[in-house]
């Protein structure tokens, strides 16, 4: 039975990263190398964890945007509080690590946008 739920998870994860489904492709730079993998960048959800939480005290933050990754897309987990760059629309944003999870072979970035 194990086996049926992980490979349903695969193909369930091969449509969400499907580029022709919901990801789109996308470059993003970590470590100061680029990366073009389909990713899904989630705005409006981390827009409803912030309105959740509006007692921000300290060691809470507030995510600007979450993204999910393929583990197999992207290859490693990108660690938490270093930057990372996302092009989005043509314009590439700089974004601090908030939290950085991989759950059932998916990454999920909770990302803070850098101020200038």
């Amino acid at each position: 039975m194990t086996g049926d739920f992980k490979a349903l998870l695969d193909s369930d994860m091969k449509v969400f990263h499907n580029p022709a489904e919901f990801a789109h492709e996308t470059n993003i730079w970590y470590l100061e190398k680029q990366y073009t993998v389909p990713a899904i960048i989630d705005h409006t959800a981390a827009e409803e964890r912030q309105r959740a939480g509006e007692d921000h005290a300290e060691g809470i933050y507030r995510a600007n945007c979450l993204v999910y990754i393929a583990l197999r897309d992207l290859g490693f987990v990108p660690k938490k509080d270093r930057n990372i760059e996302i092009e989005e629309a043509g314009a590439v944003s700089i974004y601090q690590i908030a939290k950085a999870d991989c759950e059932d072979g998916e990454i999920i970035l909770e990302l803070e946008l850098m101020d200038e």
